[in-house]
């Protein structure tokens, strides 16, 4: 308890006082919220005036079509391997964000980021791939 405490609470009702927390992070959890203003508005309440809050999620992205069939299946795909309830526009988070009281400081979307500056898509370190010879490689 002296460093960390592991505490076990839902994020639509953090058991935490007001201004808690200097800063928070999620990393692809608030898209698992059944309501994004509710947990960007949890989130901002935990946060002492002047904390960061820092994210990514998956997201759709202005590319998406919803009437084509292959984009519907990579979203019903991703939805269901990563037991998402429903994914949204990237519009969607950065307003709830903005309606929670949060100044947006930065959204963007990774896949734009080119090729990771290494000549290799943002998704690589997510594969299942091992090679001795390069580093770093994980098999999962």
């Amino acid at each position: 308890r002296d460093q960390v405490e592991l505490i076990q609470g839902d994020f639509m009702k953090l058991p935490f006082p007001d201004a808690s927390f200097d800063a928070v992070y999620a990393i692809e959890s608030t898209c698992h919220a059944p309501d994004r203003n509710g947990v960007y508005g949890e989130i901002m309440r935990v946060l002492k005036p002047g904390g960061i809050f820092a994210c990514y999620e998956w997201c759709l992205t202005d590319k998406f079509d919803p009437k084509s069939e292959h984009h519907q299946k990579i979203k019903k795909d991703i939805e269901v391997g990563d037991g998402l309830p429903d994914l949204v526009h990237t519009s969607v988070c950065t307003e709830a964000l903005k309606n929670a009281g949060f100044e947006l400081v930065e959204a963007r979307d990774v896949m734009q980021d080119g090729l990771r500056g290494k000549g290799e898509p943002w998704y690589m370190p997510l594969t299942p791939s091992w090679n001795p010879l390069k580093w770093p490689r994980f098999q999962f």
